[in-house]
């Protein structure tokens, strides 16, 4: 998540610290409490151990968890969720018995680790695959507002993912393969320069904290589930990287970076088609994590994904709120403004 608001300086208010409120393994299997987002060794390296949870035990086991990391602007307290972590919300275990009975269980959970929640000016989250969660917000006064991404199937036959691909997108496949190849990056830090590199030529600055990618690539390559992927030119000099991660079910396509010269999109989605592959030998799904405008909407759709709404929760408090509200409208009356000049 990125942020511009500084982060707060910790447990002034009594709350608990994350490390007294990390589960164990003696009371949670992480298989079945979220994706790799809601790990525990995930949220330390990409928090450096800065984050907190509230959690809900039934019989001396945990049934649900809900990460957020406390942050601090202007005197107002945000819970929010942790840098290179697309998805969090609630990770509970809905128990036995039938659907209905499954859904009142786990709507009950999380209205529980809603209560737990220490007081704040400012809550927001993007839930995972199960967007019904969105209820038990909704019900304790939370906003709910869509986003959106795309989502492949990778289980399926390879011919058959190629052959529902637009096709112009598997020419730019193609010209790919014949101008690029791909290796993997096994030096995170000649990710981060290269990653860098590309956004100083462009004007640009990461609101992404760089510095502990090096840790949370090492964390993910050690454990078997992250990988940088590479477009190189013949000389060797890369053209484009993404870095993936997967858990049991998903792989996600969390970051990528393009040299600006590069000219074209053949690099990327040589990439993506080098991490579909990837995934169907995984036996995974694979999210296309991203859709930050109509552009970048075209052109995921083109790899023959299928359309999947996430369940955005947020709720302000009345301050916040109110300041917030102005900014937006101070904003979009600039926008109006200054059209005509344009």
């Amino acid at each position: 998540m990125r942020s511009d608001v500084p982060i707060a300086e910790r447990h002034k208010d009594g709350c608990v610290s994350a490390e007294q409120k990390r589960p164990t393994k003696h009371t949670v299997d992480p298989t079945r409490l979220g994706s790799i987002f809601h790990e525990p060794w995930w949220l330390d390296v990409v928090t450096g151990g800065q984050f907190d949870e509230v959690s809900v035990d039934s019989s001396g086991t945990v049934v649900g968890r809900l990460p957020y990391v406390t942050k601090r602007w202007m005197g107002f307290k945000l819970l929010l969720m942790p840098p290179f972590t697309h998805v969090l919300g609630p990770a509970v275990v809905p128990g036995n018995g039938k659907p209905q009975t499954q859904l009142s269980r786990r709507l009950s959970i999380i209205r529980s680790l809603i209560d737990q929640l220490p007081p704040n000016d400012y809550f927001m989250q993007i839930l995972g695959d199960v967007s019904i969660d969105a209820l038990a917000f909704q019900d304790r006064g939370f906003q709910v507002l869509s986003q959106y991404t795309f989502e492949i199937d990778c289980r399926v036959d390879l011919d058959k993912i190629w052959t529902a691909m637009n096709f112009k997108t598997r020419q730019h496949v193609r010209r790919g393969q014949e101008a690029f190849s791909i290796t993997t990056v096994e030096d995170p830090n000649h990710f981060v320069r290269f990653y860098r590199d590309n956004l100083r030529k462009q004007g640009r600055v990461s609101f992404l904290p760089l510095e502990t990618f090096p840790a949370l690539f090492s964390e993910t390559h050690v454990r078997g589930c992250g990988e940088l992927l590479s477009a190189n030119r013949p000389d060797g000099k890369p053209a484009a990287m993404i870095f993936l991660v997967w858990d049991q079910g998903t792989m996600y396509y969390l970051l990528s970076t393009r040299c600006p010269d590069t000219g074209d999109s053949n690099t990327i989605s040589l990439l993506l088609w080098s991490a579909i592959e990837r995934a169907h030998k995984r036996g995974l799904t694979f999210d296309l994590d991203g859709v930050s405008s109509s552009g970048t909407a075209r052109f995921l759709s083109n790899f023959g994904g299928r359309p999947k709404i996430r369940m955005v929760v947020q709720r302000s408090g009345p301050v916040y709120g109110a300041i917030q509200y102005m900014k937006q409208a101070f904003a979009r009356g600039y926008r109006n403004d200054t059209s005509t000049f344009f």
